[in-house]
């Protein structure tokens, strides 16, 4: 929805979140709606017409307050994963010690993976995942971020590289899922 930007704190941490310029023109405007909604509520008095921009002000608010980053840290030597609204956030720390890789992944929505048939049509849009890989036998792994691949890919691996170079975590990238054809 949003696009994430990474960048490097003043503590030489890196933060792969969204802009801080996005959380303040998201408040900014959520400021200018409720405040034309109050000054229309005062002028007028209420009319159900007034729901519309209510709820559009309140989810912009929405947006301004919602934290979902990734915090990697190479002097504690761990990822952690901020997620929540305001102050009510929940916090997943991963050791760089428990993490084999840093891996993109490419596959189609909608279909399993291992599948063999490859139905391409708007609902089996390729995507691409930025993860991180605990057990590359069991496949478990924690996704950072999905998104459609065509569009956003490249963006994805950019990112990829600069975190895997951050952290001295090696980097795989299925290249050999574009070679059989999937990326168009």
């Amino acid at each position: 929805m949003f696009a994430f930007a990474l960048r490097k704190t003043k503590d030489g941490r890196l933060v792969y979140s969204l802009s801080m310029w996005m959380r303040i023109l998201c408040l900014v405007f959520s400021i200018v709606l409720f405040s034309g909604l109050f000054s229309a509520l005062m002028d007028l008095g209420f009319s159900i017409s007034y729901l519309f921009p209510t709820v559009l002000a309140v989810a912009v608010l929405f947006v301004a307050f919602y934290r979902d980053e990734w915090i990697f840290d190479a002097k504690k030597g761990c990822a952690v994963c901020v997620f929540g609204l305001g102050p009510f956030c929940s916090r997943d720390e991963y050791r760089f010690d428990d993490v084999q890789m840093i891996a993109i992944r490419h596959f189609r929505k909608g279909i399993p993976d291992g599948s063999t048939v490859i139905r391409p049509s708007w609902r089996h849009k390729e995507m691409s995942s930025l993860r991180l890989v605990m057990d590359d036998e069991t496949g478990r792994h924690v996704n950072i971020e999905v998104v459609p691949a065509k569009r956003h890919g490249l963006r994805l691996e950019t990112m990829a590289n600069a975190i895997a170079a951050y952290t001295h975590l090696p980097l795989d990238i299925d290249r050999q899922t574009l070679e059989r054809g999937l990326r168009r």
